[in-house]
Protein backbone atom coordinates (compact mmCIF):
# COMPACT_ATOMS: atom_id res chain seq x y z
CA UNK A 1 0.00 0.00 0.00
CA UNK A 2 1.17 3.46 -1.00
CA UNK A 3 1.51 6.10 1.54
CA UNK A 4 -0.29 8.20 -0.48
CA UNK A 5 -3.44 6.57 0.04
CA UNK A 6 -6.83 8.01 1.32
CA UNK A 7 -8.64 5.39 3.02
CA UNK A 8 -12.46 5.72 4.20
CA UNK A 9 -13.00 4.54 7.75
CA UNK A 10 -15.60 2.08 7.70
CA UNK A 11 -15.22 0.97 11.31
CA UNK A 12 -13.27 2.57 14.03
CA UNK A 13 -12.05 -0.94 15.52
CA UNK A 14 -10.48 -1.21 12.23
CA UNK A 15 -8.00 1.60 12.49
CA UNK A 16 -4.99 -0.18 13.97
CA UNK A 17 -5.02 -2.85 11.57
CA UNK A 18 -5.33 -0.56 8.89
CA UNK A 19 -2.07 1.06 10.33
CA UNK A 20 -0.16 -2.07 10.46
CA UNK A 21 -0.73 -2.12 6.62
CA UNK A 22 0.65 1.30 6.11
CA UNK A 23 -1.98 3.04 5.59
CA UNK A 24 -2.06 6.40 7.40
CA UNK A 25 -4.32 8.75 5.71
CA UNK A 26 -7.96 8.36 7.12
CA UNK A 27 -10.99 9.71 5.75
CA UNK A 28 -14.09 10.06 8.34
CA UNK A 29 -17.45 10.70 6.65
CA UNK A 30 -18.54 13.34 9.16
CA UNK A 31 -21.79 13.02 11.00
CA UNK A 32 -24.58 15.03 9.95
CA UNK A 33 -22.79 16.36 6.89
CA UNK A 34 -23.05 12.94 4.53
CA UNK A 35 -25.72 10.81 2.58
CA UNK A 36 -25.71 7.31 1.37
CA UNK A 37 -23.22 6.66 4.42
CA UNK A 38 -24.53 4.31 6.95
CA UNK A 39 -21.48 4.72 9.28
CA UNK A 40 -20.56 8.25 10.15
CA UNK A 41 -18.75 9.74 12.69
CA UNK A 42 -18.14 12.60 15.12
CA UNK A 43 -15.41 15.11 15.31
CA UNK A 44 -14.59 13.62 18.93
CA UNK A 45 -13.94 10.07 17.76
CA UNK A 46 -11.91 11.23 15.23
CA UNK A 47 -8.35 10.89 17.11
CA UNK A 48 -5.67 9.95 14.04
CA UNK A 49 -2.72 12.00 13.08
CA UNK A 50 -3.41 13.01 9.00
CA UNK A 51 -6.85 12.98 9.53
CA UNK A 52 -9.74 13.98 6.68
CA UNK A 53 -13.19 14.72 6.71
CA UNK A 54 -15.24 13.42 4.21
CA UNK A 55 -18.80 15.35 3.03
CA UNK A 56 -21.18 14.43 0.46
CA UNK A 57 -24.48 16.45 1.18
CA UNK A 58 -25.62 19.63 -0.65
CA UNK A 59 -26.15 22.13 1.98
CA UNK A 60 -28.45 24.88 2.41
CA UNK A 61 -27.21 27.83 4.48
CA UNK A 62 -28.31 27.02 7.38
CA UNK A 63 -26.14 23.63 7.21
CA UNK A 64 -23.32 25.78 5.80
CA UNK A 65 -23.08 28.07 8.96
CA UNK A 66 -22.88 25.02 11.02
CA UNK A 67 -20.26 23.47 8.84
CA UNK A 68 -18.54 27.04 9.37
CA UNK A 69 -18.74 26.45 13.31
CA UNK A 70 -17.76 22.80 13.12
CA UNK A 71 -14.69 23.84 10.57
CA UNK A 72 -13.31 27.17 12.53
CA UNK A 73 -13.19 24.80 15.48
CA UNK A 74 -11.39 21.77 14.59
CA UNK A 75 -8.55 20.02 16.67
CA UNK A 76 -4.92 20.11 15.10
CA UNK A 77 -5.22 16.21 14.16
CA UNK A 78 -7.56 17.08 11.08
CA UNK A 79 -5.20 17.73 7.72
CA UNK A 80 -7.93 17.91 5.18
CA UNK A 81 -11.60 18.12 3.48
CA UNK A 82 -12.88 16.13 1.02
CA UNK A 83 -16.16 17.82 -0.61
CA UNK A 84 -18.42 17.85 -3.44
CA UNK A 85 -20.25 21.31 -2.23
CA UNK A 86 -18.84 24.12 -4.15
CA UNK A 87 -20.02 26.75 -1.54
CA UNK A 88 -17.68 25.07 1.50
CA UNK A 89 -14.93 26.65 -0.71
CA UNK A 90 -16.21 30.18 0.52
CA UNK A 91 -16.17 29.14 4.15
CA UNK A 92 -12.92 27.22 4.05
CA UNK A 93 -10.89 30.22 2.35
CA UNK A 94 -9.23 31.67 5.51
CA UNK A 95 -8.25 27.78 7.01
CA UNK A 96 -5.32 26.11 6.47
CA UNK A 97 -7.25 22.34 5.91
CA UNK A 98 -5.59 20.58 2.81
CA UNK A 99 -9.36 21.33 0.55
CA UNK A 100 -9.53 18.50 -1.67
CA UNK A 101 -12.48 18.90 -4.34
CA UNK A 102 -14.63 15.31 -5.35
CA UNK A 103 -17.36 16.18 -8.08
CA UNK A 104 -18.29 12.40 -8.73
CA UNK A 105 -19.92 13.47 -12.31
CA UNK A 106 -17.66 16.23 -12.89
CA UNK A 107 -14.05 17.20 -13.35
CA UNK A 108 -14.12 15.22 -16.02
CA UNK A 109 -11.11 17.67 -18.48
CA UNK A 110 -8.19 19.51 -18.11
CA UNK A 111 -9.80 22.61 -18.19
CA UNK A 112 -12.72 22.37 -15.80
CA UNK A 113 -10.05 21.01 -13.46
CA UNK A 114 -7.28 23.69 -13.99
CA UNK A 115 -10.26 26.15 -13.59
CA UNK A 116 -10.72 24.41 -9.55
CA UNK A 117 -7.37 24.27 -9.05
CA UNK A 118 -7.20 28.32 -8.47
CA UNK A 119 -9.39 27.85 -5.17
CA UNK A 120 -8.50 24.45 -3.92
CA UNK A 121 -5.35 22.18 -3.09
CA UNK A 122 -6.36 18.82 -5.25
CA UNK A 123 -9.20 17.44 -7.42
CA UNK A 124 -10.18 13.55 -7.54
CA UNK A 125 -10.98 13.00 -10.96
CA UNK A 126 -14.23 11.83 -12.14
CA UNK A 127 -15.41 8.58 -12.77
CA UNK A 128 -17.05 8.85 -15.56
CA UNK A 129 -14.14 9.04 -17.59
CA UNK A 130 -12.03 6.53 -19.81
CA UNK A 131 -8.14 5.47 -18.57
CA UNK A 132 -6.70 7.34 -21.50
CA UNK A 133 -8.88 10.75 -20.85
CA UNK A 134 -7.11 10.21 -17.35
CA UNK A 135 -3.84 10.20 -18.56
CA UNK A 136 -4.69 13.29 -20.65
CA UNK A 137 -5.52 14.69 -17.38
CA UNK A 138 -2.69 13.65 -15.36
CA UNK A 139 -0.01 15.52 -18.00
CA UNK A 140 -2.26 18.61 -18.61
CA UNK A 141 -3.55 19.82 -15.25
CA UNK A 142 -1.31 22.74 -13.13
CA UNK A 143 -1.17 20.73 -10.39
CA UNK A 144 -0.90 16.89 -9.43
CA UNK A 145 -4.74 15.03 -9.28
CA UNK A 146 -5.88 12.42 -7.23
CA UNK A 147 -7.72 9.33 -8.21
CA UNK A 148 -10.68 7.32 -7.22
CA UNK A 149 -9.21 3.69 -7.45
CA UNK A 150 -11.86 1.62 -5.56
CA UNK A 151 -15.39 2.34 -3.94
CA UNK A 152 -19.21 2.60 -4.72
CA UNK A 153 -19.78 5.07 -7.23
CA UNK A 154 -22.88 7.42 -6.99
CA UNK A 155 -25.07 7.36 -10.01
CA UNK A 156 -27.64 9.41 -8.44
CA UNK A 157 -28.37 11.79 -5.24
CA UNK A 158 -31.54 13.46 -4.25
CA UNK A 159 -32.59 15.43 -1.03
CA UNK A 160 -35.61 13.46 -1.53
CA UNK A 161 -35.83 10.42 1.26
CA UNK A 162 -36.82 8.15 -1.98
CA UNK A 163 -36.82 4.77 -0.04
CA UNK A 164 -39.59 6.24 2.23
CA UNK A 165 -41.89 7.45 -0.52
CA UNK A 166 -41.68 4.40 -2.44
CA UNK A 167 -43.11 2.49 0.51
CA UNK A 168 -45.63 4.70 1.33
CA UNK A 169 -46.55 4.69 -2.49
CA UNK A 170 -47.16 0.79 -1.98
CA UNK A 171 -47.56 0.27 1.04
CA UNK A 172 -44.56 -1.58 2.04
CA UNK A 173 -42.22 -1.96 4.54
CA UNK A 174 -39.93 0.77 5.00
CA UNK A 175 -35.93 0.01 4.28
CA UNK A 176 -33.33 2.12 4.26
CA UNK A 177 -31.14 0.46 2.22
CA UNK A 178 -32.32 -1.71 -0.83
CA UNK A 179 -31.15 -3.70 -3.66
CA UNK A 180 -32.32 -2.35 -6.99
CA UNK A 181 -32.73 -3.43 -10.54
CA UNK A 182 -32.70 -1.63 -14.10
CA UNK A 183 -32.92 -4.30 -16.22
CA UNK A 184 -29.69 -5.75 -16.55
CA UNK A 185 -27.62 -3.08 -14.04
CA UNK A 186 -27.66 -3.05 -10.43
CA UNK A 187 -28.04 -0.41 -7.67
CA UNK A 188 -27.79 -0.22 -3.76
CA UNK A 189 -29.88 2.52 -2.60
CA UNK A 190 -29.34 4.06 1.07
CA UNK A 191 -31.62 6.50 2.80
CA UNK A 192 -31.17 8.92 5.63
CA UNK A 193 -32.74 11.42 6.71
CA UNK A 194 -30.86 13.90 4.49
CA UNK A 195 -32.21 12.43 1.24
CA UNK A 196 -30.80 9.26 -0.57
CA UNK A 197 -28.28 7.82 -2.91
CA UNK A 198 -27.75 5.28 -5.55
CA UNK A 199 -24.11 3.82 -6.24
CA UNK A 200 -23.79 1.81 -9.17
CA UNK A 201 -22.88 -1.75 -8.39
CA UNK A 202 -20.93 -3.41 -8.27
CA UNK A 203 -17.95 -2.33 -6.97
CA UNK A 204 -15.53 0.15 -9.05
CA UNK A 205 -11.66 -1.37 -9.89
CA UNK A 206 -9.05 0.97 -10.53
CA UNK A 207 -6.02 -1.14 -9.19
CA UNK A 208 -4.56 -0.52 -12.92
CA UNK A 209 -4.28 3.44 -11.98
CA UNK A 210 -2.21 2.87 -8.43
CA UNK A 211 0.82 3.29 -10.63
CA UNK A 212 0.04 6.58 -11.88
CA UNK A 213 1.77 10.14 -10.87
CA UNK A 214 -0.85 11.48 -8.79
CA UNK A 215 -1.31 12.86 -5.36
CA UNK A 216 -3.46 10.68 -3.52
CA UNK A 217 -5.53 7.10 -4.07
CA UNK A 218 -9.10 7.17 -2.57
CA UNK A 219 -10.69 4.12 -1.22
CA UNK A 220 -14.08 4.35 -0.07
CA UNK A 221 -14.71 0.22 0.93
CA UNK A 222 -18.23 1.49 2.49
CA UNK A 223 -21.03 -1.43 3.09
CA UNK A 224 -18.19 -4.38 2.98
CA UNK A 225 -17.77 -6.74 6.16
CA UNK A 226 -14.22 -5.76 7.97
CA UNK A 227 -12.42 -8.52 6.54
CA UNK A 228 -13.49 -7.31 3.03
CA UNK A 229 -12.11 -3.98 4.21
CA UNK A 230 -8.75 -5.27 5.24
CA UNK A 231 -8.33 -7.51 1.50
CA UNK A 232 -9.59 -3.62 0.13
CA UNK A 233 -6.27 -2.55 2.26
CA UNK A 234 -3.86 -4.65 0.57
CA UNK A 235 -5.37 -3.86 -3.04
CA UNK A 236 -7.00 -7.59 -3.45
CA UNK A 237 -9.60 -6.54 -5.09
CA UNK A 238 -10.84 -9.74 -6.37
CA UNK A 239 -12.37 -10.97 -3.04
CA UNK A 240 -15.53 -8.63 -4.03
CA UNK A 241 -17.65 -8.25 -6.92
CA UNK A 242 -15.93 -5.63 -9.08
CA UNK A 243 -16.29 -4.12 -12.92
CA UNK A 244 -14.17 -1.39 -14.63
CA UNK A 245 -16.64 1.02 -14.73
CA UNK A 246 -15.75 3.45 -17.77
CA UNK A 247 -12.76 3.07 -17.76
CA UNK A 248 -12.83 0.95 -21.30
CA UNK A 249 -15.70 2.80 -21.88
CA UNK A 250 -16.63 5.98 -23.58
CA UNK A 251 -19.44 7.78 -22.57
CA UNK A 252 -19.37 10.58 -25.33
CA UNK A 253 -20.39 9.13 -28.65
CA UNK A 254 -20.40 10.69 -32.45
CA UNK A 255 -24.60 10.84 -33.42
CA UNK A 256 -24.76 9.06 -36.89
CA UNK A 257 -25.63 11.19 -40.28
CA UNK A 258 -28.36 9.99 -41.78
Amino acid sequence: MKNNCLFTVTNLELIEKLKGLKINNFVYPLSFFCVGIPNTFTIDQIKEESSYLFINRILDSKDIDKLNEVLHNLPSNIKGIIFDDVGIIEITKDLKLEKILFLSHFNTNFESINYFFEYVDDIIVSTDITEEEIDEIITKTKKKVSLFVFGLISSLYSRRTLLTSHAKHYNIKKENQKDLNIQDKKFISIENEFGTVLYHYPYFNGKRLLNKDVNYLFYFPILLEDAKVLEVAKNNFDCIPNDFGFLDTKTIYKVKNN
